[in-house]
This record gives structure tokens, sequence and C-alpha cells, in this order.
């Protein structure tokens, strides 16, 4: 599947209560870190209903939670310049400038001004640290931004390692040999309540933006998948209705889907050596059902195939939508949309860390994956000590253990 086109959406029904209310869920089998919920309940981190209620999870920081405090810092600086706030082109305030050097006469390569489609209203629920739509990520450590797209003009500001810079055009300014390019990009900033701007040399930083387009396109096909039949998702958190068999003897499939967690799933009955999987909580269309199987359809994979009924899940399942969050893992942003009976409002948007492919961390699965639980949050594991690491607040449980989540908060250990 491609990245640009396939993203994450996942469906939260307003009306429909959470499934995981099992015990099961949230048992507890390490001696250890039962004397850590104690500890925790005596520090009175945590209560009774803590406990109770909150899943652990293996760590879901990892390298990520330098990224995620970086997101909110940046948030509290306020050094972007919210949507709604964005002057016209011929209005952002040049920087003053001293006599530089001379630099190549500058032509705009291309112009950036993303919007939300007609068919979405803009009705923000939530209004604070509002990014532009359109800006670029400084992934490779700080850039500096300078008054005209050359090397020799000056240096107005440093931009820092993570930083998100608002993006209006990129132009063809000073080639630089060492990477066969003369493409800049015009940037702009708060800087002590004014809108200041100046350039970045391109190979630098990489352009990001909301692709409000294709997120639409992946609503309105949600929309229609779930009018035209019965839904289902799978259900196997921690495998609790089986570990799938082996793909060919391998853990995941000719997609690079994992075994772990899903659910198997047969082109025919009759060769059940070719499979493929579909994640836990995946949104499937049920078309048909033969013996113990139920005959599906995915909502972004051509064919249909057989999944045993035990991994698969009715009972809530969406018959109408409600609230859907669309993550784009390329550009690491989010939105969320609300469905009224007639149209789409978007009623937030933010920017957001979506994993890695390593050691201890998983990319955000793509596709259509249903809201299995919220929570206002939820405890997670070391990863090499297994002890119950730190918290992340107001969580939605989406597949196996990943969850769209605040930011994830480490505990200080102190004492020993």
């Amino acid at each position: 599947m491609k990245e640009l086109l396939i993203k994450t959406v996942i469906v939260s029904l307003m009306s429909t209560a959470p499934i995981s209310a099992n015990p099961d869920v949230t048992s507890v089998t390490a001696s250890a870190t039962a004397a850590q919920l104690n500890s925790l309940m005596t520090q009175g981190v945590m209560d009774t209903a803590d406990v109770a209620n909150y899943t652990l999870e293996e760590n879901v920081n990892a390298q990520d939670i330098s990224e995620d405090e970086k997101l909110a810092a940046q948030g509290e600086a306020d050094t972007l310049v919210p949507q709604d706030e964005l002057p016209a082109q011929q209005e952002i305030q040049q920087q003053p400038s001293e006599p530089a050097a001379a630099a190549p006469a500058s032509n705009v390569i291309e112009t950036y001004n993303t919007v939300l489609p007609a068919s979405i209203a803009l009705n923000l629920k939530y209004d604070k640290y509002l990014p532009a739509y359109d800006y670029v990520l400084l992934s490779k450590g700080s850039v500096n931004i300078r008054e005209a797209p050359t090397t020799s003009s000056k240096v107005v500001r440093t931009a820092g390692y993570f930083e998100k810079v608002n993006v209006t055009e990129a132009v063809t300014g000073e080639f630089l040999s060492k990477y066969n390019s003369g493409k800049w990009y015009k940037v702009f900033w708060y800087q002590n309540g004014t809108i200041r701007s100046g350039y970045m040399f391109s190979s630098l930083v990489e352009k990001r933006g909301f692709q409000f387009d294709k997120m639409a396109s992946s609503l309105e096909n949600l929309r229609t998948q779930i009018s035209s039949g019965k839904m289902g998702y799978v259900n196997n958190y921690k495998n609790r209705n089986g570990l799938p068999p082996l793909y060919k003897g391998s853990t995941s499939d000719k997609y690079g889907t994992l075994r772990d967690q899903s659910a198997p799933a047969y082109a025919s009955l009759g060769n059940k050596s070719e499979l493929i999987y579909f994640d836990d909580g995946k949104l499937l269309r049920i078309v048909g059902e033969q013996d113990s199987y139920y005959k599906v359809e995915s909502l972004e994979r051509p064919g249909s195939y057989f999944v045993s009924k035990k991994y698969v899940y009715t009972k809530n399942a969406p018959s109408s939508l409600g609230q859907v969050i669309v993550v784009d893992r390329k550009n690491q942003n989010e939105a969320v949309f609300e469905w009224t009976g007639s149209s789409w409002h978007m009623i937030s948007y933010t920017f957001a860390t979506t994993g890695a492919q390593d050691k201890y961390r998983f990319e955000t699965p793509l596709g259509y994956f249903m809201a299995i639980e919220r929570k206002s949050k939820f405890l997670y594991l070391d990863d090499i000590t297994k002890e119950i690491a730190g918290y992340a607040p107001y969580a939605v449980r989406f597949s196996g253990g990943a969850y769209v989540h605040g930011v994830p908060v480490d505990y200080i250990k102190k004492n020993g």
C-alpha cells in the first residue's frame, strides 16, 4: 500500500460503548508489575479504579518521546503562525535588511496554499496552538534561515532540530553543487508577535502539509462502505482468540502485516496455505457466511476473504458514522472529522508522531480501524526491564496495543 494514498482512518461512534470491558484486558501476570501498581497507588499516582481500568502496554515512548515533547514545546512556544492568521503573500513582512551580497534573482517554482475541500466545513472544537496547513520539518538538525535565497545573505534566524516552520513557496536561488540543487523555501514565523520571513535551503528540510483532499477521499470511501452493508472488525487483542498460523513460515505476510494480534484471512477455504493477516481493529465489510467463517471485504484492498467468526466482532461495529480520526503517516499529522448527517466538519487538526519500524517500535498501521476503547490514560512498560515506565493520557486504542494518545509521561525514579 502507498502511504500517500492510504492513511490510518479510525472510526469513533459517539453513542457506542467501548468493546473492551472484558476483565482479562487488565489482567497482570507478573508479580513485580503487581507490586509496582501497589506502589503507584501508595504514592497517589493511581487509585483502585485506575488499576481496574488501565491496560499495561509495551513502551510507547522508546525514542519517540523526544519528538512528542518537541511537539508540545513548539505548541507552547507559539512560533508557528495559525492557519486563520496567515497573511496574504504580499503582506508577509520582510526582515529588516542590511546591504547583502548580490543574490541570484528568485523565481517562484511552486506556491503552497492548502485549503479545506468545499465538502468539509471548518468547525474547530479545539483552537489552541493551530499550525498552518503547509510547513517544513527540520529532521536533520538546525538550519539557518536567511534574508535571501543565497548562502552569502544574512542569517535572520536559526531553526532547531525537529522544528516545523510555515512555508509559502519554493523558489530558485543559489545553486549548491554539494546537493545538486538551487531550490529554496520561503518560510515565515512569529517573532515578538510579528510575522517575519526568510529562506531555507530545501535539501536541509522536508516539505510537509495536511493532505485534506486525500483525507476527504478516505472519509467518503469509508462512508460509502459502511452504508453499503454489514460491518465488523477484527477482535484479537493480545491474541485472546488465538495466534494465527504462520505465513509460509514467516510472522508477517506478503504485505508486511504482522501475525501477532491479527486474524488469518483466506482467499479460498480450499487452500489455507495462502493467507494474509488483518490487523486487530481493522474494519471489514461482511458480504456472506460459510460455516464458521465470514466472507469479508477489506475497505482498502480489492478482493474477498474468509475469516473465522471467532476473530470478527460485529456487536458494536459501525452502521453509521459519528467522528473519524484520519492519520497521515507520511506527513505525520492528523485531523478529526465529524459527520453531521449531511456534511463533514473538521473539528481539530494537529501534528502527530507515527512510530518507526525497529526492534521495540512499530509504525502506525495503515487502513481503516475501529476506535475500540477509550481511556483517560494507560500505563506502558519499559522495553528492557518490563517495569512500568510511565503513562500516556487521553488514549484511544484502535489496533492491538496501538493508541492515539497525548504526550507520554515517563515516571522519574527516586531512591533507586
